[in-house]
């Protein structure tokens, strides 16, 4: 199995756990904050703003009823998906999995990254 920019991300958490909610402020398509890009074409929000974004938010703001999706059917799974926190403050390390499983077909789906 190759090892992508997310397999690093959850290692540098496993190390860093502390960093997640303040690195989840600040999402990247960069680094490790990469598992908490927004689920949209770009990843991050042209207006500074993380529900601002194409109307779009990250995966749990998008799990919370916060913000949607790109599309409705990629809200409508992230919003059924129990494998998900709801809020930013509850996201450990054992859910990175599951983020980076995520930003993995967001990245195929609405990125075109293969």
């Amino acid at each position: 199995m190759t090892v992508d920019k997310y397999d690093l991300a959850i290692e540098y958490y496993k190390q860093n756990s502390i960093r997640i909610l303040c690195d989840w402020n600040r999402p990247s398509s960069k680094g490790p904050s990469c598992l908490f890009q927004y689920v949209n074409r770009s990843g991050v929000s042209p207006y500074g703003e993380p529900f601002l974004s194409e109307g779009c938010g990250c995966l749990t703001q998008v799990k919370s009823g916060f913000c949607k999706a790109a599309t409705p059917d990629l809200t409508r799974e992230i919003r059924d998906d129990p494998s998900l926190p709801r809020f930013s403050g509850d996201i450990r390390v054992e859910h990175l999995e599951h983020f980076a499983r995520w930003q993995r077909r967001i990245d195929k789906e609405l990125r075109g990254v293969t």
